[in-house]
């Protein structure tokens, strides 16, 4: 009969505990990674991320000099020298489509290339798709 009652006591405690202890948790981590998802539509890895440091205009193409801000993990170059095709995809901080007349010096922006890079540092290629970033 006591050990019934020891059960019951424990079980009732466990069950407490573990509501108690479910209420505790804190949304600040899903706050976290909806500001980062708004502030980029790239991928994380990318071949390079940074601002647009120089921009040339020539025959309905762009050329642009796109400068990393630091070593990152998530960028493959530090720096790259792009060419913008009017067949590249470029997408607004909305998610929507931009135009590639819409391109100005220094605006954040992460690209995908075809093409090589010299070493580790610079990239040179074509621009396969292109994401706006907000500014950082």
């Amino acid at each position: 009969m006591e050990n019934r009652h020891i059960t019951q006591r424990l079980l009732t405690i466990l069950l407490i505990s573990i509501v108690l202890l479910s209420g505790c948790r804190t949304s600040t981590a899903t706050e976290n990674t909806e500001t980062e998802n708004k502030r980029s539509l790239a991928p994380q890895r990318v071949d390079i991320r940074g601002q647009i440091v120089m921009l040339r205009y020539h025959e309905g193409q762009f050329v642009m000099e796109v400068e990393g801000r630091a070593p990152s993990p998530d960028s493959r170059y530090n720096r790259a020298y792009v060419l913008v095709l009017p067949t590249t995809e470029i997408i607004g901080l909305d998610g929507k489509s931009v135009n590639m007349n819409e391109l100005t010096q220094g605006q954040n922006v992460a690209v995908l290339l075809r093409g090589q890079g010299e070493g580790d540092f610079v990239g040179v290629g074509v621009a396969r798709k292109m994401w706006l970033e907000e500014f950082y």
